[in-house]
């Protein structure tokens, strides 16, 4: 059995680098020998001059294939050679930072590939006039790209209510013209692009976002396919009259811009109703039934942060105030360390001395004659600290025992109670300052929540449907998580939506095409907050199974699996001190104040801190729990365990079995709540074992070759539970408990 955390896999994500390289390539293959108007397209050129040396290189071998598959490579023999210039001092030199230096950088690359060019071939005066204006398009297409790309590479987000929103549809509508140039019969790929943004922008962004689209998509055409592309001068009357409808049904939607386009061009012209024009439209519209519009928040951002808003300062002053919680906690434990930590005690000996035999006419006798033995005497009676010390022989002469006997015995009290007290101020600061520690990170979370990214017209469209279907709500906010997923929060004050939320979900999933799931409600005395969440990469098959100690009729621990704010699952496992009803009770309130805690929005360090404050605090008697916590994260396929005193957990990963144990106490036995925290990458398949002390060591071995043997979950639980009271010497004296979890793909 490996006694060892598994090791971190890396992220099964596409590299960034990788990425950079296929689109290059790609840009290069589709955009190569494109026409924008009467000029040739500038994106590949563009393109390699944004992106890194591989990337700029990927795009120069896909114009080359591209340049061949067309036989038109000496046609585009100066752009070619632009290219070259572009991607060599791209691999050669680090590229300018700002947006303008490589737009000069990028146009003086052209224009002075078209001058050679043009000497060497000795072309005429219009065709460098045609290179100049081609290097000065390639220098603004480099200048918009870079603006696009630069805030993608920072953000992964376009801000559409920015200059970057603009250099975003330059963009736009480039792409569009390179497109417009790929046509076959009674089709061409632009338009039917055209019809789809228009109707996107039209059910994202309503009547605006309609009118914008289709008037951007349509000069886009135009500049690719003038003659063919003036049908589509509709595009933004049509996106206009949809946007009207941009709540309803999108089916309803793509119909509408069908028929009323349909009836435009006839109004306009029969010259403009063409059968490939009523091709493409009726392509676009059904393009626009299979795309994601929903899933276009997650790069498309319309809410730009404003510093003048409440909720930037107000993120900035809980940080703040996490920040004043921590430095009060450093600084008090600074004076603290400076502080005398005992109480310095007092010259028992000399004090007893003065006031028993201060007036004893015996003093001389004792002090003098017999020194040494009588203050090695007296020394032993402040060792003994008990009430009734016992009198050496030394003094068994002196005439005052019971006086100097019941001396003692008070100043031992009163050793015994200072030390008490320094003892219950060190076990009441330490508590303290967990709470503060608590305090702070419960800030610092808090400060992190409201810099998510909420998306205000999906909010206000799931408010509108819900009250249109007649589930009133109180508030309705739809957001993204940081690994860009989906959620919706309802909140109900008083009506409570339970048997409504299966339908609520279907409407809601129709109206945001996308699969939406339910998550368990957040109950308070004052509302309701229900939640559903758009479907992660993964999802979580896991069994549980528990039998009770033979002399008990309870278990005494406790499991549990509720999902967090960000619809992630948890698994809990909690073992209470000893077995029956009290252990119970313990394990349970452990699990559930966590559950409340990270429902809440709480992190879990913060939880773990509180909840062992709680067990010091709530009983004279002395009660803990143990608390094993696996949290799950169902979009990128990560682990984290949390351990507070539990058992080890063996996971199977890549076919092998790992043992993650730790050795902390149980919440509630230290005024410091120890946890320890491990994090793994984990696969499709792998499976997490949870197990509570009642499994015995002796039957890992036996374990581990279940799990390797089989993937049933509810096989291995069982077999593990049937065989805990064999490997126990024959006889359950401890609670059993065992979860398992396996990760499997959507």
């Amino acid at each position: 059995m490996q006694n060892s955390t598994p090791q971190l896999l890396r992220s099964s994500r596409i590299p960034h680098a990788a990425i950079e390289i296929i689109s290059g390539f790609l840009s290069g293959l589709l955009l190569a020998g494109t026409y924008v108007g009467a000029m040739t397209s500038p994106l590949p050129i563009a393109i390699a001059a944004n992106l890194n040396a591989a990337g700029s290189a990927s795009v120069l071998i896909g114009s080359i294939i591209s340049y061949l598959l067309s036989g038109t490579l000496l046609d585009n023999l100066p752009l070619l050679f632009a290219l070259v210039v572009v991607v060599s001092l791209r691999i050669c030199k680090r590229p300018p930072r700002s947006a303008a230096g490589l737009a000069w950088s990028t146009g003086l690359c052209v224009f002075l590939s078209g001058i050679v060019v043009s000497i060497m071939f000795h072309a005429t005066g219009s065709d460098v006039i045609g290179y100049t204006m081609t290097a000065g398009l390639t220098g603004c297409a480099s200048y918009f790209m870079h603006v696009v790309f630069d805030s993608i590479r920072t953000t992964g987000k376009i801000p559409l209510k920015a200059t970057d929103g603009c250099a975003a549809a330059v963009v736009l509508i480039l792409g569009i013209a390179a497109l417009s140039c790929y046509s076959i019969p009674a089709m061409n790929a632009g338009c039917v692009l055209s019809a789809a943004i228009t109707l996107i922008g039209a059910r994202k962004f309503r009547c605006a976002g309609g009118v914008i689209c289709g008037a951007l998509a349509a000069c886009g055409v135009i500049l690719g396919i003038p003659e063919s592309g003036l049908p589509l001068l509709i595009l933004p009357v049509s996106g206009l009259l949809v946007g009207y409808l941009s709540g309803k049904n999108r089916f309803l939607i793509a119909a509408v811009f069908f028929v009323f386009s349909i009836m435009a061009l006839i109004t306009f012209g029969m010259s403009l109703f063409t059968a490939s024009t009523v091709l493409e439209l009726l392509l676009g519209s059904v393009a626009f039934l299979f795309l994601d519009t929903a899933g276009l928040d997650k790069w498309l951002v319309t809410d730009l942060p404003d510093t003048s808003n409440t909720i930037g300062p107000l993120s900035e002053r809980l940080r703040y105030m996490a920040g004043t919680i921590r430095s009060v906690r450093e600084e008090s434990d600074a004076i603290a360390a400076l502080l005398p930590q005992e109480i310095c005690s007092r010259d028992m000996t000399r004090e007893i001395c003065e006031t028993v035999c201060g007036s004893c006419r015996n003093k001389l006798r004792c002090w003098e004659s017999c020194y040494e033995e009588t203050l090695d005497s007296f020394h032993q009676m402040e060792q003994q600290c008990s009430n009734s010390p016992t009198i050496p022989d030394a003094l068994s002469h002196c005439i005052r025992k019971e006086r100097l006997r019941s001396l003692f015995s008070h100043r031992a009290a009163e050793k015994r109670k200072a030390r008490f007290l320094a003892a219950h101020t060190a076990e009441s600061r330490t508590i303290l300052m967990e709470q503060l520690t608590a305090a702070e990170e419960l800030l610092q979370a808090t400060s992190i929540s409201l810099d998510v990214r909420y998306c205000s017209d999906l909010s206000e469209t799931v408010r509108r449907k819900l009250f249109h279907y007649g589930y009133p709500c109180k508030a309705a906010a739809v957001y993204y998580t940081g690994a860009d997923r989906l959620m919706i929060e309802i909140t109900c004050q008083n009506q409570a939506l339970d048997s409504n939320l299966p339908t609520i979900r279907h409407i809601l999933s129709e109206a945001l095409n996308m699969t939406l799931e339910e998550l368990d409600p957040v109950r308070t005395e004052e509302s309701i907050r229900y939640r559903l969440c758009q479907r992660p990469k993964y999802r979580l098959e896991h069994y549980t199974s528990a039998l009770h100690a033979r002399q008990e009729t309870i278990s005494g621990d406790t499991a549990i699996l509720f999902n967090d704010n960000a619809g992630n699952p948890c698994l809990v496992l909690s073992d209470g001190m000893g077995t029956g009803k009290q252990a119970a009770v313990e394990s349970r309130m452990t699990a559930e104040m966590f559950r409340k805690f990270i429902c809440g929005g709480i992190s879990s360090s913060a939880a773990i801190r509180m909840i062992n404050g709680l067990l010091l605090t709530k009983s004279p008697a002395e009660t803990f729990a143990t608390l094993d916590v696996a949290q799950f994260d169902l979009d990128g396929g990560n682990l984290t365990i949390l351990k507070s005193g539990a058992a080890a957990t063996l996971i199977r990963h890549g076919g092998k079995v790992a043992r993650i144990s730790a050795q902390t106490f149980p919440l509630g036995a230290e005024p410091e709540g120890e946890t320890a925290v491990r994090n793994v990458q984990l696969c499709p398949d792998d499976i997490i074992l949870m197990l509570s002390d009642g499994v015995s060591e002796e039957s890992y071995p036996m374990i581990r070759q279940l799990l390797e043997n089989t993937s049933d979950l509810e096989q291995i639980v069982t077999e593990i539970c049937e065989k805990a009271e064999i490997f126990a010497g024959g006889e359950r004296r401890d609670d059993v408990t065992v979860c398992a979890a396996r990760l499997l793909p959507a």
